[in-house]
């Protein structure tokens, strides 16, 4: 990112720019951010957005729709927060979302994406209670990953994976509390990234 000086309208719409990327997942269109702006010409809100793409401070992002995006944030998804863990990946919406939260997801497949509210404290201080995790649907995964394992069929858990001769194990990360064998539970997903709100 440049260190190009910005002007107070620059700022604003720099501002705009992020925090409507924070809320939708997308960039907005010239005339949303007009409106945000309180600005009626287009003409002037593209003056802005072109100083800002030279200066370095957005870049064209090529073949969408809403070509703009904050530099080197990358591409930007939409994933679903669930209520319970999928036993496959996303084919269409999902039925049980309980919102989405924006995600970069350069070199992901969206679809095969989703998020959890972590519960409780048995993966602190890794993960904390309330924290949001994102998940990629798989089946299978490394000693030392952090999964999502399905125990019943309504019973998910968050753990570090480990094998062992004797079987795979759930370790929490808080040692107060013991680690316990997978058993005929399945792996759903992989953490892989951690969205925490201070």
């Amino acid at each position: 990112m440049s260190d190009a000086p910005l002007t107070p309208k620059q700022q604003v719409l720099l501002g705009l720019v992020r925090g409507y990327m924070a809320d939708h997942g997308m960039a907005p269109t010239v005339r949303e951010l007009c409106k945000l702006a309180g600005l009626k010409s287009p003409d002037t809100v593209q003056y802005h957005l072109d100083n800002l793409r030279a200066k370095g401070y957005l870049e064209a992002a090529d073949g969408r729709s809403r070509s703009l995006q904050v530099a080197g944030h990358g591409r930007v998804a939409l994933v679903p927060i669930l209520g319970r863990v999928p036993a496959g990946p996303a084919v269409g919406a999902y039925a049980d979302t309980e919102g989405h939260v924006p995600v970069q997801a350069e070199g992901e497949d969206v679809d095969s994406l989703f998020a959890l509210r972590v519960k409780g404290d048995s993966m602190e201080p890794t993960l904390m209670d309330r924290d949001t995790v994102v998940v990629r649907w798989q089946q299978t995964a490394r000693t030392g990953d952090i999964i999502v394992a399905r125990m019943e069929e309504e019973d998910v858990t968050v753990k570090r994976l480990k094998f062992r001769p004797s079987g795979a194990l759930l370790v929490p990360d808080n040692t107060k509390y013991a680690p316990f064998p997978l058993g005929d539970g399945k792996i759903s997903g992989k953490v892989v990234s951690l969205i925490r709100r201070l």
